[in-house]
Order: C-alpha cells, then sequence, then structure tokens
C-alpha cells in the first residue's frame, strides 16, 4: 500500500444514492484496494442523477457513473465523456405498476400517468406510443427521476420507468402488492432495447491526461468485482457496514437480483454501443454523423480474464 502521503486524491461521483449495485466501488475502498494502486478516493452521492453528465463533464468530479444511453445524450450537448469500463450490464427495463393499477399491456397506458426519468425517458414513451398506435395525448406523462417508486406510492403516477432488479422489487415490498413490469425490450415491435447498461466515465480531458489512475481504478475495482461475484455475501456485508441504512430484506433481495447483471470483466460491449447508438440516432438524440464507438474504449481494462465462480442469487457462488 503506498504511504498515505503519496496517494492522489480522487473524486467519484455515484449516479444515485449508494445502494446494492455500487457493492464493488465499496468493496474496493473498504478493502485497501484503491490505496494499493496509489489513489485515495472519495465516493460522493448525487441528489439529482441528471446532473452526474454536467459536472463529470466539467472536470469538476473526476469519475462517476452513467448510464450508456446518457453518455451518448451528453456527445449531441457538447459534453464530451470517455467510459472506460462497465459496471452493469444492461439490466432488464421497463413499466412497472402496482397490479391494482389495471395495467396488462402496453395499451393500457391510455388514461395513465406516465413516469420517466429525464427527457430522453418522455421520447421513448412517445415513440412506443405512436408506433403502438396510441395517441400521445392519452396518456400523461411525469418527470419523476430516479424516485419512481416513491411517486407510485403517493400516487402522483400510475406507473413510470425502473429496473426489474431494483425499483420493481422495492415497489412491492414497499406497496404490499404484486407488481407487474413491462419490458421494453419485450414490448413486440415496438423498436426499442434495453439502453440502461451502467459505465464508469471521465471527462475526455481528465482520461487522457490520468491514464495511470484510471488503470489503477479499473484494477482495484475488478478486484473487487471478483469478490462481489466469488463471494456474495461477504461483499454484502461490507457493503452493509459502510452503508448501515442497506442492512434490510428490501435491500438485500435488490442485491440478490442484481448479482446477475454485474459485469463480469468490465468491458465496454461493442455489440450493445452499436445498439444503443442506432436507438439513439433513430430517436434524434443524437446526430447520425456521430460515431457511437467514439466514446469508449477497453484500453486500460485489466486483462484478467473472468472470475472463477459463476454469480446466482441466493447469495452463494455456483462452483464450475
Amino acid at each position: 500500500m503506498a504511504p498515505a502521503n503519496s496517494l492522489k486524491k480522487v473524486t467519484f461521483l455515484l449516479n444515485w444514492y449508494a445502494n446494492p449495485y455500487h457493492t464493488p466501488i465499496f468493496v474496493a475502498k473498504s478493502k485497501g484496494f484503491y490505496e494499493e494502486e496509489g489513489i485515495d478516493l472519495a465516493i460522493l452521492e448525487t441528489t439529482n442523477p441528471s446532473d452526474v453528465t454536467e459536472i463529470v463533464g466539467s472536470g469538476a468530479i473526476n469519475m462517476g457513473l452513467k448510464a450508456m444511453i446518457h453518455i451518448l445524450a451528453a456527445k449531441e450537448r457538447g459534453i464530451d465523456l470517455t467510459s472506460f469500463g462497465t459496471l452493469l450490464d444492461e439490466p432488464p427495463t421497463g413499466l412497472i405498476f402496482k397490479e391494482s393499477s389495471g395495467i396488462k399491456e402496453f395499451k393500457d397506458i391510455i388514461g395513465k400517468r406516465v413516469g420517466y426519468i429525464g427527457h430522453f425517458g418522455k421520447i421513448m414513451i412517445d415513440d412506443m406510443a405512436r408506433q403502438a398506435g396510441i395517441d400521445t395525448s392519452s396518456y400523461t406523462t411525469v418527470r419523476v427521476g430516479m424516485n419512481v417508486v416513491d411517486a407510485i406510492l403517493r400516487g402522483d403516477i400510475d406507473t413510470g420507468i425502473g429496473f426489474t432488479n431494483f425499483q420493481r422489487i422495492e415497489l412491492e415490498k414497499l406497496s404490499g402488492e404484486k407488481v407487474g413490469m413491462l419490458r421494453i425490450d419485450e414490448l413486440d415491435g415496438l423498436g426499442c432495447c434495453c439502453f440502461c447498461s451502467v459505465m464508469f466515465v471521465a471527462s475526455d480531458k481528465f482520461f487522457k491526461e490520468n491514464k495511470d489512475v484510471v488503470a489503477g481504478f479499473l484494477r482495484a475495482t475488478r478486484r473487487a468485482m471478483d469478490i462481489t461475484i466469488e463471494y456474495p455475501d461477504v461483499a454484502w456485508e461490507i457493503m452493509c457496514r459502510s452503508n448501515p441504512r442497506l442492512r434490510n430484506e428490501t435491500y438485500s433481495l435488490i442485491y440478490d437480483r442484481t448479482l446477475p447483471y454485474f459485469s463480469r470483466t468490465l468491458l465496454n460491449e461493442t455489440r450493445d454501443w452499436e445498439k444503443v447508438g442506432r436507438f439513439c440516432k433513430y430517436l434524434e438524440v443524437l446526430d447520425k454523423s456521430v460515431d457511437q464507438h467514439s466514446v469508449y474504449t477497453n484500453d486500460l481494462v485489466p486483462a484478467m480474464g473472468k472470475p472463477a465462480h459463476s454469480p446466482i442469487t441466493d447469495g452463494g457462488v455456483l462452483q464450475n
């Protein structure tokens, strides 16, 4: 471990409050892996996930987390971010709702209030509606940010966009009702895809000038990812000690359901960037002249092979 006075202070902005899918980062911090790479990592939480793009892009914060779709949308707005690795690989995303809402299929959004996270969410919902032959004036869209569950519980919306491994579970636990979900990628003929892979990002400038820091961050995080996948109970205990408010049944279940979506290699997937880039261009949130493959790199991802074990969702490990 590097001497304390030789550590480089690095700031890292989460894409939401600290939660189960941030576990590998907190494991690496707790185990001293970042310090061994000469990094004193300050992990920061955001009160508004929409701010992450601008804050990291401006260089005010060194690195952070952001969904793939928003990195591309930022490019269109002149904010240059580099995705240098993957935390979560495409957790299924869709419209979640309580059984009592009466929603069973996509056309049932007619007459309903539909929550979305940011500007892109409304564009996507309206496009799916048009493709399904639904008048966009026949439902109401409401911007709720990441607080979709709270908005449903308050009665502000009837349904909203969320992760199957997070908000769907949270809504079921907090409402005491059965919860349904219409997965966006399974809505037949609606031309949509999953787009919420969660990426490690930095401004282009920080990335180019601090490749040694980024490489060290990735090595440390990959070690912690291996622990998370191979010894999920150990990793979750570390996460709960770092964030005691997570020590409850709901977050434990969210963690178990998130395990299959952790990136086993941290690599950016070319296939996913191609797919999401095409989708962005179709929705006209990214200019057709922009190369979606220009915003990411795998140059600094450590070539450590895959973990020895595969994750399963009961908190154990599956032996090869």
